[in-house]
């Protein structure tokens, strides 16, 4: 080839460059897109050819899951809780309570029916006790006092002795001084004992006809007692004799009874060489109003304040004082710490002490 045909081909490929460039890019995209296009229908012939039904995938079971708490949430972001406007209080906090929801003890407004934040439901009205002392606000208000005093239940606003609470708890006025609850239940007891029976009937000697002279006999103690029909002896009058016989393997043995009575109207009959056990409880009470004590068992009488009382029954653990007045019995309970006396010149109380059978049977006047 002569210079002359080689120079011409230099130059013309230097003219035409950028247009063979194109044309071989263009190529080889071309060349690409083919080869992808072959690819795909490949893959598309191996996708149908594969028998999906000899798969076995299995089957599982799921539960719907619970999304109403989320929409709840939704909801309420929706439309916040918006609290009711307060007329002529921009200078002055607005009264507020603790929600009673456990949960969420949210501070609330005063009145409101139900928690604004969580939608709990609060106390009625009448159900509403804001200084948690269980005496209803509404309870307090219908006398003029303060609910919101977190000492009002332990305070004698009448002079009568009694508490606030204790009022409430009775059902009377806590500011009136004629309306209380009755005094028994001011009485505490601080021993209670069991009294036994001591006496002994040993016989019987006639001194002239028809005039006796009893033996009695102590059990617990070394004494003996010469009485006749009329004499007290421990408490006790002797009030009738009745000469009896029963049969023995030896002959007649004596049966004798004598009765005896008590101040109280109580009788006990007797017989012969026969121990009798008749046990009692007595019990010692203290008014705690003016710190008065009480020897009492089964019967008594006492009086409160002017007004009289009568013990039922003592057990192991009460007593049952029965007010006259009101028709109404009360269960005295044990002295507590904070109940007892305020005995002067003591700090601590008037001290509990021994019963004295001897003492108990002068205070009662036998």
């Amino acid at each position: 080839m002569s210079a002359a045909t080689r120079t011409k081909e230099r130059s013309w490929l230097k003219v035409h460059y950028d247009k063979v460039a194109i044309v071989a890019v263009l190529v080889v995209l071309l060349a690409s897109a083919l080869f992808l296009l072959l690819q795909n229908q490949k893959a598309q012939r191996a996708l149908t050819d594969t028998s999906w039904d000899r798969i076995d995938v299995g089957h599982q079971h799921y539960e719907a899951i619970d999304i109403s708490q989320f929409r709840a949430f939704a909801r309420r972001l929706e439309q916040p809780p918006q609290m009711e406007a307060r007329d002529h209080a921009l200078m002055v906090s607005e009264l507020r309570v603790v929600s009673v929801n456990p949960d969420v003890p949210t501070p609330i407004p005063y009145d409101a029916e139900v928690c604004p934040w969580t939608q709990y439901p609060q106390p009625t009205q009448a159900e509403r006790d804001t200084t948690g002392d269980g005496i209803p606000d509404q309870w307090l208000t219908g006398f003029g006092l303060d609910p919101l005093d977190p000492d009002i239940g332990e305070r004698d606003l009448d002079g009568d002795g009694f508490t606030v609470r204790e009022e409430f708890e009775a059902g009377t006025s806590p500011v009136d001084a004629e309306d209380h609850p009755s005094h028994a239940l001011k009485l505490r007891w601080r021993q209670i004992r069991e009294i036994p029976f001591r006496l002994r009937f040993q016989g019987v000697h006639e001194i002239a006809e028809g005039d006796y002279r009893f033996q009695l006999n102590l059990r617990e103690r070394d004494r003996t007692f010469f009485v006749a029909l009329g004499e007290m002896v421990e408490g006790y009058r002797l009030v009738d004799f009745e000469r009896r016989t029963r049969p023995g393997p030896l002959g007649p043995i004596d049966g004798s009874v004598l009765k005896l009575e008590r101040a109280d109207g109580r009788q006990i009959e007797l017989r012969v060489d026969t121990d009798v056990r008749i046990d009692e409880r007595v019990a010692e009470l203290v008014f705690l109003v003016d710190d008065s004590i009480f020897r009492v068992r089964e019967g008594s009488e006492i009086t409160l304040m002017n007004q009289p009382y009568k013990v039922v029954d003592i057990r192991r653990d009460t007593v049952l004082i029965l007010d006259e007045n009101r028709n109404q019995e009360v269960v005295v309970e044990q002295a507590r710490p904070q109940d007892r006396p305020r005995a002067a010149g003591t700090t601590g109380g008037a001290p509990a002490v021994d019963f004295d059978f001897e003492a108990l049977l002068e205070q009662m006047g036998q």
